[in-house]
């Protein structure tokens, strides 16, 4: 009877816990990517980078909470993540210590750190509660992409806009979704907009169809924000899925990838004409337009890695380097290469490079292990037990997810915008959690 009770006990405190975080993870996934403030110094990414970082907060406290409390078993769920997961994990946050301690100006690299830390934190809460959740959470992780999408096909077709704008910010400057830059807009957007294709395929019955018209209503939000990048990677997700899924479905893919092109190839949706210009800046060698002024700041991040191969400048400091580093390209790059219009970049504008010049080699092989790890689905060797739709789901998501994060950090920086981080995050350990026999 003794036994029984501290079972009881046992579970209503795990579930308690639970819920806690479940909640506070549903709540900064929904939240953070429509969370503004006007008026404010920095009206879109700051809120939002606090918001990321509050959460980690309570996340972390409810760990505490959890470790500390009575007949609670939570060494035995840490142990659902393998091993090597762990060793990756501590890796980056080791190696990420490092870095801070030699860096450049460490007050700036502190701040990265944090940034870092509460990555990992939300990473290993979302780990931990995945594998019981049910496909349906899908739409909860799409909500804030949802708004984001709508608000941006509102604001490119002038219909609504819920900003004022300057006189100087005119056209497809106003649509901005709200993240206040269409860029970050298609950043948010194509790594769901992938993963609701490929669900609306690995699914049946009336889900297909809400998983299809999910997929087309985050696809459009990606077209009215033009982002060129945000749709190469969605093409590129779209067509590993295709070259891993059996042949029915593969077609069933790539009619859906030809769709949704002609959809987006459409003149009034001035994305030909985006590409007709890139196409001919291509064949004149106009490399300003053809890497969108950020062949600059591209050739600044492989000086820095060139001058500090081991541990980089320090995490966060590119800004902090590269206006000294812009001066010296001329000298060892024709003029064609270094032209462009005279600005100071935060970001790299490639989240690959600016790791590798922040964090040094060591520190974006430890990236390529992050995306390899969620690219590399898991062997099943049990063929003949059926899967479940969210072991199927998250077993056909991950390559795909890994290409589409892979091409849209060659010309954006996911990893330094908290929504477009968040979405990753979420997406990859729901994909890698699913992917497991007790899911």
């Amino acid at each position: 009877m003794r036994e029984r009770r501290s079972a009881t006990r046992v579970r209503s405190v795990h579930s308690r816990y639970w819920l806690i975080a479940a909640m506070l993870l549903a709540a900064g996934i929904v939240l953070i990517p429509i969370l503004y403030t006007g008026g404010a110094l920095e009206t879109f990414r700051l809120p939002k980078e606090m918001a990321f970082r509050a959460e980690a907060i309570a996340l972390a406290l409810t760990g505490v909470f959890v470790a500390t409390a009575a007949h609670t078993r939570w060494r035995d769920a840490l142990k659902t993540l393998p091993r090597r997961e762990w060793f990756l994990l501590g890796a980056i946050a080791i190696w990420c210590i490092v870095t801070t301690l030699t860096s450049s100006n460490r007050p700036l690299s502190e701040g990265s750190l944090v940034t870092v830390a509460a990555a990992l934190v939300i990473y290993v809460a979302t780990r931990l509660i995945a594998p019981a959740l049910r496909i349906p959470v899908l739409f909860v992780v799409f909500a804030g992409a949802f708004a984001n999408a709508v608000v941006v096909t509102l604001q490119e077709l002038r219909i609504w806009n819920p900003f004022v704008f300057p006189p100087e910010v005119t056209g497809h400057g106003q649509s901005v979704g709200l993240l206040g830059n269409a860029n970050d807009v298609g950043t948010l957007l194509a790594g769901p907009a992938v993963v609701a294709l490929i669900a609306a395929v690995a699914v049946r019955g009336w889900q297909r169809v809400m998983y299809g018209a999910a997929a087309a209503v985050l696809f459009m939000g990606v077209t009215m924000s033009q982002t060129r990048t945000a749709m190469i990677a969605f093409a590129a997700g779209t067509i590993v899925a295709a070259l891993l899924r059996p042949w029915r479905q593969a077609i069933a893919v790539a009619v859906l990838l030809m769709i949704f092109a002609a959809v987006a190839l459409r003149p009034s949706t001035g994305i030909r004409a985006n590409f007709t210009r890139l196409a001919t800046a291509a064949r004149q060698r106009d490399y300003p337009i053809l890497f969108s002024e950020r062949a600059v700041p591209f050739l600044s991040a492989l000086e820095m890695v060139r001058a500090n191969p081991g541990v980089g400048v320090g995490p966060g400091c590119f800004k902090y380097h590269f206006m000294l580093t812009r001066l010296t390209l001329e000298k060892r790059y024709p003029a064609s290469w270094t032209r462009g219009w005279p600005m100071n970049f935060g970001e790299t504008h490639n989240d690959h490079l600016q790791v590798a010049a922040e964090t040094g080699l060591p520190g974006y092989t430890l990236l390529a292990g992050a995306i390899a790890l969620l690219a590399i689905p898991r062997r099943r060797r049990d063929n003949v037990l059926p899967r479940t739709t969210e072991q199927t789901v998250g077993h056909a998501i991950r390559t795909p997810l890994a290409a589409t994060f892979f091409v849209i950090a060659l010309a954006q920086f996911p990893l330094q915008i908290a929504a477009p981080r968040l979405m990753f995050l979420t997406l990859g350990a729901i994909a890698i959690s699913w992917d497991r026999p007790d899911a």
